[in-house]
């Protein structure tokens, strides 16, 4: 049961999506559900739905839309290198002790009885556009991006290079896997180069990064031709010499990389320029918001999977949320750099992709790689916890406004729906539309994981 519904019960989950934008239709709270159907309180209360344009046959329409999965188009998958401390942002504890809750406090969201910590206030406004999965846990308190980015622990193949492998029939212009941030040690795997992502290692610099599609100035069309005129012959004389499938494969390779070769809309996607100066600046003049304002950019020119990793190294610290304590007193660099960066950048992702209608096409996914632990250490900081943590997803049919699971009184452990990192990579794998089971390699993440229900309907 959830909130009165049967999670179960496919009616239920009609009532639940009719009674969520009643509430946010009237501003109040729907009370009184349950499988049998919609209590005549919330009847009355609905009545206000038509002076918005609405009918009770529209809304039911809508609502059984909703239920059915629709694949989204892409993703944005957040990697937050170095583990980010639950407790000081999507599940803080105000009641616990001092020395479990931290110096900073909790506010209220946009979702009546949700509240974050308080460095995230652009974020608690935005609540009702994304879901916070509050009891995600492993056992590895390691720095590795294994759990998280494979959603298995041996296995190597990160989540972008799965989608893209499964979807490698897809054409588009555009690279369809990139990578923004410092590389990690997961990624195409077994599933070969074919699989791995473009990678970006500063979109502030993007432009030397472009080299890849951009033709160098010595070499005029005339050149270029006379470079397919000769691959062209080189490639007559493979023909010639086996006509295998494998042959037919690389020249089609070879065309689509000439063709990005000298795309001007690949290259446009890639050039943050064509963005104002008011929207740069409201997605933050700094590494994690330029990379937010790209992965924008890119999957509305058609990429299928953006990976955005924290970025280490700026402002001289080596260390990404990984606030021990030894490199700065206390946590003052999650109230200096972290929060305020995360909490700027990825608001205005959200409110740009919904403002060009991305996202509902679109799933954007923020996690580390696990949490912090439920007390200040001697250093004044937080140590790794990967017994309990949070993750944010929005977009692509995802509920808004919808906590999953909860942690105990100190955020050590879960308290209600564990869900383990297979769990997570089921789900974006469902919500994406695509089935690790298709192939061999992928199959371990399959076995050990099921999709989370309340996050994608199932």
């Amino acid at each position: 049961m959830l909130d009165g519904f049967d999670t179960r019960c496919g009616r239920c989950r009609i009532h639940r999506t009719f009674a969520r934008r009643a509430k946010l239709i009237s501003l109040g709270t729907v009370t009184g559900r349950d499988c049998q159907g919609i209590h005549r309180r919330d009847f009355l209360r609905l009545g206000t739905a038509g002076f918005a344009g609405l009918n009770l046959a529209g809304l039911l329409r809508s609502a059984e839309t909703a239920s059915s999965h629709r694949p989204a188009r892409s993703c944005i998958f957040i990697y937050l290198a170095g583990g980010p401390s639950h407790l000081e942002t999507f599940d803080p504890k105000p009641a616990a002790p001092l020395n479990v809750r931290g110096p900073w406090g909790a506010i209220p969201t946009a979702v009546p009885g949700t509240h974050f910590g308080e460095m995230l206030p652009e974020l608690a406004r935005q609540a009702n556009r994304f879901a916070v999965l509050r009891s995600l846990n492993h056992t590895n308190a390691l720095h590795q991006p294994w759990p998280m980015m494979t959603g298995n622990m041996p296995h190597r193949v990160s989540h972008g290079a799965a989608v893209t492998y499964l979807n490698r029939d897809t054409q588009s212009s555009m690279p369809p896997h990139v990578h923004l941030g410092p590389r990690l040690s997961v990624g195409g795997g077994g599933l070969g180069r074919s699989a791995e992502a473009l990678e970006i290692a500063d979109p502030l610099a993007v432009a030397g990064a472009l080299d890849e599609f951009t033709l160098a100035q010595n070499v005029n069309a005339d050149r270029l031709e006379d470079r397919e005129e000769l691959l062209s012959n080189i490639d007559d004389l493979r023909r010639m010499a086996d006509g295998s499938a494998a042959v037919r494969a690389h020249d089609a390779a070879y065309r689509r990389a000439l063709g990005m070769l000298t795309s001007s809309h690949v290259r446009d996607a890639f050039d943050l320029a064509r963005e104002s100066e008011s929207l740069r600046d409201r997605y933050g003049a700094n590494c994690f918001g330029q990379s937010c304002l790209l992965a924008r950019r890119l999957v509305e020119a058609g990429t299928r999977f953006v990976q955005i990793v924290w970025y280490n190294r700026e402002d001289g610290f080596a260390v990404g949320w990984d606030v021990h304590g030894d490199d700065l007193a206390g946590l003052v660099r999650m109230e200096q750099q972290l929060c305020p960066r995360f909490d700027q950048g990825l608001s205005a992702l959200l409110a740009d992709l919904g403002d060009r209608g991305l996202l509902d096409s679109t799933l954007v996914c923020a996690a580390g790689e696990f949490g912090r632990a439920p007390h200040i250490s001697k250093l004044g900081g937080r140590d790794h916890w990967p017994y309990c943590f949070s993750a944010l997803l929005a977009g692509a049919g995802v509920p808004g406004g919808t906590v999953v699971g909860a942690s105990d009184a100190r955020g050590a452990y879960p308290a209600d729906r564990p869900a383990s990192p297979a769990d997570f990579a089921a789900t974006l794998y469902h919500i994406l539309g695509v089935d690790p089971a298709a192939d061999d390699r992928l199959r371990p993440a399959t076995f050990e994981g099921r999709p989370i229900g309340e996050l994608c309907g199932v």
